[in-house]
């Protein structure tokens, strides 16, 4: 007896995705998309009414039975949630998935239905049936109509419609086999947003995992899940960098305050650890144990403002030395490939070739512009004895930091997992490399997919399991208030209560609502939010907005943003633009190459500055909102943080911000002079009191934790905000006009650790 199909076998397909029912699996473009069971059930019955409402009712009678104890209206809620994350789907402009008011959902996108291959049950043992009916098999009669030998004709046919559909299903099955869906990642750390992980490598034995949160340095065992804290000497701040091959030994890089990073040896059985290298960073430790690479800061002499010289940004350098610490010395890179419009390059990551005579690199290839927009990241290999180098790849989805080259010679590697998507979550990626010649054999293949970006990958030596570092920590709005009396501003209280990221960049002039700019709704878009309100609205969305911080005109009634036609070429023009708050036409107010920064000053003043990037100069230039582009001030080598004063007589300029020094400019007279910041030479962000009186200046204390500074003309500071542990980082703050309050930025979010098995 032959049963028909089931409900439960249907595929459905829209867009680039594919929904299998009996499988319970929803791919996109063959990769397999993590979903749970509700949201796929919710999605299977959007899906089957497509088109057409789908009511609250309907779901909660099929999926939600009347024994249920949950609440509906959140479960529901929380699986259309879940259905948009994983489609990418927005619910203020969907392509999915429309919510209709009080009613229900309807599925929008054009579905095709097909189902999977019958399957034919027997009740006993009985001949062949027909599997096509144009073929029939009957028995020999007498008076068969059937001329003689037509029952072996069948019967061949039979055979070889078998064969064919035997075919078919071997090579179907080969071709669905032969897509490799990312592998399982699961976590082994479980750590909240008050202690994210900060740095973590596994042991080559695969036993232990080192790591550290703002809590401490610990190592916890992988079978048995049991954590314990190593000790450190008072001051020490050490951060994992590589295991030495014994797997009781660590590489890390000790932050001691004022004075330069070094790197140390530390044994996880206890003692002194000891110093390697002096003012280096960052190393990673070759398989055999015999060598370590590592980073030093070199300072090259460029040219300042009025022409003086000056010290440019530090540029990473790359140097070798003994596992000892012995012999050290620099590895000459070749010239600088970063190509036209890009500001400079500096390496951002390394590992060593199993063999150990080959390194991996990641070339950043930045631009000035914010948000690392329009970066460029190449993936190379250098032979340490030919010193030639092999590009392995090259892309803009590239993660900066993580990079790992395997036993079995695949280089493993950080990527955007959707370059065109509304997330910017990262999948781990994998391509051979030939450890003779340094050069990829084939091409890239994707090993596993998650949430957030990814910070770091490490791998055992026998290449059986992977450690990723993940991070959905995410820059978030907070607003403090400024406690004149005691000299100091109110812990921040957090404005902003998505999970997505929020930048805060300017005040209203009432001094009651805030701008900034968050991606919430996918794409990003200039938001104002009132202090004392929860939600927020939307005021300017333009194309690659994120790449210049939106502002306020000096009388505050207009927005100014950057609209950048080509994000990912910085030789195409960034048209300034305005529009006033209450709405209206948009007009341009200049148009340059490589802006990358622009301020106004207050009323009455008319002051505005933007800064752009020369080659490999920075140029500060005047302009009016009405008049356009004005005089340049100044012109500086390398790239620098700055900021106008709010009544428009100052410029102050980070000019070095591993010296605390900063560069004062009168924008009446020219004139310039230095001041250093007594005591603090790690400078994060600049910015200025209300009053334009003293500076606002982000730093860091010898125990790394981040700081808000208020800094006289003279360079002397006082603390007025200090974070609560290593990773509350507050990379800039604007304080409003009335000079009651302060909005800032700061990280907050979750990062852990996950592991992948046989991968």
């Amino acid at each position: 007896m032959e049963s028909t199909a089931s409900s439960a076998d249907r595929i459905f397909r829209f867009g680039q995705f594919e929904l299998l029912e009996r499988e319970g699996e929803l791919c996109k473009n063959g990769v397999r998309i993590k979903l749970q069971e509700q949201p796929f059930r919710v999605l299977v019955e959007l899906l089957a009414s497509a088109g057409r409402v789908v009511t609250r009712e309907q779901l909660q009678q099929k999926l939600w039975p009347a024994d249920t104890f949950v609440d509906f209206d959140v479960g529901l809620n929380t699986a259309i949630r879940k259905l948009r994350q994983a489609l990418g789907d927005d619910a203020d402009r969907p392509r999915f998935i429309e919510t209709s008011a009080k009613r229900g959902y309807k599925f929008l996108a054009p579905v095709s239905i097909a189902t999977n291959p019958p399957v034919f049950v027997s009740e006993k043992v009985a001949p062949t049936e027909p599997l096509d009916s144009r073929v029939s098999v009957q028995p020999e009669t007498a008076g068969s109509e059937y001329p003689p030998g037509s029952e072996r004709r069948g019967r061949f046919y039979l055979l070889v419609a078998f064969a064919v559909i035997a075919l078919t299903v071997g090579v179907l099955w080969r071709v669905r086999w032969s897509v490799k869906h990312p592998v399982v990642e699961k976590r082994i750390t479980a750590n909240p947003a008050e202690a994210p992980i900060v740095k973590a490598i596994i042991s080559p034995d695969g036993k232990y995992v080192a790591y550290v949160d703002p809590t401490g340095f610990y190592l916890r065992q992988i079978d048995s899940g049991e954590i314990r804290p190593l000790p450190q000497p008072k001051n020490f701040n050490a951060f994992p960098n590589s295991w030495f091959s014994d797997s009781t030994h660590l590489l890390v890089t000790s932050f001691n305050g004022k004075e330069k990073p070094s790197l140390w040896k530390a044994s996880i059985l206890g003692g002194t650890p000891q110093m390697l290298a002096f003012d280096a960073f960052g190393g990673v430790v070759s398989p055999d144990g015999s060598q370590i690479a590592f980073f030093r800061y070199a300072l090259e002499a460029g040219v300042g403002l009025e022409g003086d010289s000056k010290q440019s940004p530090p540029v990473r350098e790359l140097w070798l030395m003994a596992s000892n610490g012995e012999n050290p010395h620099k590895v000459v890179w070749p010239a600088d490939g970063s190509g036209a419009g890009y500001v400079g390059t500096e390496v951002s990551a390394l590992s060593w070739a199993p063999k150990g005579h080959q390194l991996a690199f990641i070339e950043h290839h930045y631009t000035a512009s914010a948000f690392s927009a329009g970066d460029l990241f190449t993936v190379k290999t250098r032979d340490l004895i030919t010193g030639k180098s092999e590009m392995i790849l090259s892309d803009q989805g590239i993660g900066s930091q993580a990079l790992c080259w395997a036993p079995d010679g695949r280089l493993l590697y950080a990527s955007l997992t959707d370059p065109k998507g509304e997330r910017s979550d990262y999948g781990v990626w994998a391509i051979e490399v030939d450890q003779q010649t340094g050069k990829a054999k084939g091409s890239p293949e994707r090993v596993s997919e998650g949430m957030g970006w990814i910070g770091g990958l490490s791998v055992t030596a026998n290449g059986k399991q992977l450690v990723v570092w993940r991070g959905n920590t995410k820059y978030q709005v907070f607003v403090s208030e400024f406690d004149k009396g005691a000299h100091h501003l109110t812990v921040p209280r957090r404005l902003t209560m998505d999970q997505n990221a929020n930048l805060p960049t300017a005040w209203m002039p009432d001094s009651k609502s805030v701008l900034f700019l968050s991606d919430r709704n996918g794409a990003w878009k200039l938001f104002r939010q009132e202090i004392d309100q929860q939600t927020a609205e939307v005021l300017v969305e333009a194309p690659h907005m994120e790449t210049v911080l939106p502002s306020l005109s000096p009388d505050g009634s207009r927005i100014l943003f950057a609209d950048a036609p080509r994000v990912d070429d910085p030789l195409i023009p960034i048209r300034l633009m305005s529009m006033s708050l209450s709405g209206g036409m948009r007009r341009m107010v200049l148009e340059d190459r490589g802006i990358n920064h622009f301020l106004c000053a207050r009323t009455p003043s008319s002051v505005c500055v933007f800064s752009k990037e020369v080659g490999t100069a920075f140029s500060l230039t005047a302009f009016d909102t009405e008049r356009g582009k004005g005089r340049e001030l100044a012109r500086l080598e390398g790239w620098h943080n700055w900021s106008i004063s709010p009544n428009g007589s100052q410029l102050v300029i980070i000019t070095d911000d591993n010296l605390g020094r900063l560069r004062l400019l009168s924008l009446d007279t020219g004139v310039t002079r230095d001041v250093i910041v007594k005591g603090w030479p790690l400078l994060t962000g600049i910015g200025w009191t209300a009053d334009s009186a003293s500076l606002l200046v982000g730093s860091w204390t010898p125990s790394r934790i981040s700081v808000i500074l208020e800094v006289d003309m003279e360079g002397n500071a006082q603390v007025l905000l200090e974070g609560d542990s290593r990773t509350q980082v507050f990379a800039w703050v604007i304080p409003s006009p009335d000079g009651r309050y302060a909005v800032l930025n700061s990280f907050t979010g979750e990062n852990n650790i996950w592991m992948v098995d046989d991968f």
